[in-house]
């Protein structure tokens, strides 16, 4: 009588690929399973959900921000916008001229933030611009009033004058209402996700 070893003899067992359900295979069975997975997946976007991507938008198209409506109209350099705002010696100013309206029904001034520049030298991206003024009066930091637009531009310091950027990438932030904060049970408007991006061309005004 033959003592047991402890060890099983592989050719007692099969190999997966001669595994056989319903006449096929159970190899070619894991393979179309994995497909089908595949394409149900691709139909719906994919296992996991794929990022938000940031809009890009050219000028002259409004974008929603959600407090805000704003329009990049222009990008254009100037030696200075005086009483309000002058550069720094050998510099000049860039302003971002925008047509914005108010959403909301309460006035407020837009913040500084609103628009950020991307990769401008000698401006940093985390850079809220050095003030905003309207157009019709120069008012510095203005209200804007509900239903009402008004061309706003954002102003930043260039510190050179010789090193100027033939086009900027900005951003635009986004805002979300929410009608109770968890804080203070007040109705507001909270920071939400970058609203959209644009590239301009800037028009040298300097000369």
């Amino acid at each position: 009588m033959q003592e047991p070893t402890g060890k099983v003899d592989r050719e007692e067992l099969p190999e997966l690929q001669d595994i056989k359900v319903r006449g096929r295979s159970l190899r070619t069975w894991v393979i179309s399973a994995g497909v089908v997975l595949l394409v149900i997946s691709a139909a719906f976007g994919g296992l996991e959900k794929a990022a938000d991507e940031t809009p890009q938008v050219g000028a002259g198209t409004a974008i929603d921000a959600g407090q805000f409506e704003v329009t990049i109209e222009r990008v254009v350099v100037v030696t200075d916008l005086k009483p309000l705002f002058t550069p720094d010696d050998g510099g000049v100013l860039l302003a971002v001229v925008t047509t914005m309206k108010l959403t909301d029904d309460t006035g407020v001034t837009p913040p500084r933030d609103l628009i950020r520049l991307i990769d401008v030298p000698g401006v940093k991206a985390t850079e809220a611009a050095l003030g905003t003024t309207n157009q019709r009066d120069q008012t510095p930091n203005p209200v804007l009033t509900p239903d009402r637009g008004e061309i706003v531009a954002y102003v930043w310091k260039l510190p050179k004058a010789t090193d100027l950027p033939k086009e900027v990438k900005l951003t635009v932030q986004g805002y979300k209402h929410v009608d109770e904060s968890v804080l203070d049970h007040y109705e507001k408007w909270n920071t939400d996700k970058i609203a959209a991006e644009s590239t301009v061309t800037v028009k040298d005004n300097t000369k």
